[in-house]
């Protein structure tokens, strides 16, 4: 009889030990909502640093690469306009400034995308040719008739104030950074501090009234 209730005792227990614990399962929930929340702040983590790193590479463009990049976007079209006032000798001269600007934009952004010395001297060289074009303009400018002598002149002159402006931000990034070298080629204009808001007012307000001019917007 002993044996027997020690058997029906043992196996009573045995019974009991089988029933799933409460209280381990919370803790397995737990548990598992801890390694969940994990790796959600693992995610967060890596999120954050991945919008800190493009951050700082936007924040890694030189300011005057846009201040740049804006004059010359406003200066090609201003170039653009004067193919059919000056002479027809001087056309390609013109053609070349206008697509001189288009390409010195070009650089820029190439730069901006990789700031490598081998596309800084791209920049340099895009800039070089457009300054020596828009001298050739300066110089050998002849008008089809003398009532656009005045209005092709003064566009001339805004393009030439272009190019200061542009050679003003490149030297000054130039002397401001020791490991940037720049060569500045020698321009006419001196700069004024303009902006390429400045260069759509300017030329708006001397082709006003000639139909054969579009006003830049």
């Amino acid at each position: 009889m002993k044996v027997e209730g020690a058997v029906q005792h043992s196996k009573a227990l045995d019974t009991v030990s089988r029933i799933p614990c409460p209280v381990s399962r919370k803790s397995m929930f737990m548990e598992e909502t801890m390694k969940s929340q994990d790796v959600k702040v693992q995610h967060l983590a890596f999120a954050t640093l991945l919008a800190s790193a493009l951050w700082l590479e936007a924040c890694a463009i030189p300011a005057w690469v846009n201040t740049v990049e804006s004059d010359a976007e406003v200066a090609a079209p201003i170039a653009a306009s004067l193919i059919d006032v000056v002479d027809p000798a001087l056309e390609p001269v013109v053609t070349l400034i206008e697509s001189g600007f288009t390409a010195l934009v070009n650089t820029l952004d190439t730069y901006k995308a990789s700031p490598t010395a081998t596309n800084l001297q791209a920049v340099q060289s895009a800039f070089a040719a457009v300054n020596a074009h828009v001298s050739q303009l300066e110089s050998a400018a002849q008008i089809k008739s003398l009532s656009s002598q005045d209005k092709v002149a003064a566009i001339v002159q805004l393009l030439a104030q272009a190019v200061a402006e542009i050679a003003a931000q490149v030297q000054a990034a130039g002397s401001q950074t020791a490991n940037l070298k720049l060569e500045v080629p020698t321009v006419r204009a001196q700069p004024k501090g303009w902006k390429a808001k400045d260069f759509k007012h300017q030329f708006n307000a001397i082709i006003k009234g000639d139909t054969r001019f579009k006003p830049l917007k």
